[in-house]
């Protein structure tokens, strides 16, 4: 067998278990996420009931609520709870369809890594190593340790060069989906201005809820999407030398900032275009990481080509 078929045999193992490594790393993180995304639902759902027992004591009679009747203080302290309420349940409803959606990434993982055999992988990719270093021993013993090495910094370029390129893609995924947000605020925005200056109605009314859910739906899409860009750069993090530092704290909870000011965004226009610079900002963030990978995989490119070259000179003496 020839040293390049060796060579090919080699690196379709080591990709093989660079895959089930990988699952085994996201099943660890996604295991992670789900249970501190249990524990903020159950966080939102204590705060949420604590709001309700408090805007229920609002509603009760007493001299206090009477008083502050009169000056207008209840009326201002209802408004300011359920606002929070609103932002809370949305805050809840979002962790909830999270835990789901990571569920199912989880699922999904445990299903496809049970289909690779990683004992039997290892045993084959060492298998390889001995024929390669009897035909090293028989061909070329003086060049051994240094295409060794060669080929050794070329399987790791090329395990974080497709590391990179997934990452590309749930980056790009992440980028449309924040779009979609944007599309479905200015078009809330576009109904609340009608509302405002319309009078409202029965029918604005309607089509202004059908947006609240329309965008509810668009920034969990943008939130998985996220979440699950992240994990892929977690992914390069872990296996990259030099370290692609990113801090991704600012985008991954991108939503529970919207959420702050969102219910009242849908009567307040000033508001909504407050959460469109939010998720305009996110997008750029996402755009300047995008840039650091692009900047990292020409980079691996420039390292491939320079090895491949020092492969061929060393097989050529």
């Amino acid at each position: 067998m020839t040293w390049e078929r060796l060579h090919k045999e080699q690196e379709e193992l080591f990709l093989k278990l660079m895959k089930i490594e990988k699952m085994q790393s996201q099943i660890e993180t996604l295991t992670h996420q789900i249970t501190q995304t249990g524990c903020e639902i159950q966080t939102y759902d204590e705060e949420l009931k604590n709001l309700k027992a408090k805007l229920e004591q609002l509603d009760s009679f007493s001299f206090v609520n009477l008083i502050r009747s009169w000056t207008g203080k209840q009326e201002e302290l209802r408004e300011q709870k359920i606002d929070k309420a609103a932002s809370l349940e949305l805050k809840l409803i979002e962790a909830i369809q999270m835990k789901n959606d990571l569920s199912e990434d989880l699922l999904e993982k445990n299903n496809e890594i049970s289909k690779y055999n990683e004992e039997k992988i290892k045993n084959q990719l060492e298998m390889i190593k001995v024929k390669k270093e009897l035909w090293l021993k028989e061909h070329q013993p003086n060049i051994a340790l240094a295409l060794e090495q060669l080929e050794e910094d070329e399987l790791n370029c090329k395990k974080l060069k497709i590391e990179i390129d997934e990452a590309k893609i749930a980056g790009n995924d992440a980028i449309n989906k924040l779009h979609d947000v944007i599309a479905s605020l200015e078009s809330a925005s576009t109904y609340s201005t009608w509302d405002t200056f319309l009078g409202g109605g029965f029918i604005a009314t309607h089509l202004k809820h059908e947006k609240i859910n329309e965008s509810e739906s668009k920034m969990h899409q943008a939130q998985i999407a996220l979440q699950r860009f992240k994990n892929e750069l977690l992914d390069i993090q872990n296996i990259s030398t030099n370290h692609l530092t990113v801090n991704t704290d600012g985008f991954v909870k991108f939503a529970d900032y919207v959420f702050d000011d969102i219910f009242s965004a849908w009567s307040i226009h000033s508001k909504i275009s407050s959460s469109k610079e939010h998720v305009s900002k996110v997008i750029a963030d996402v755009r300047n990481t995008m840039l650091k990978l692009e900047k990292k995989l020409g980079l691996l490119e420039e390292k491939l080509n320079e090895i491949e070259l020092k492969k061929k000179d060393i097989l050529e003496i």
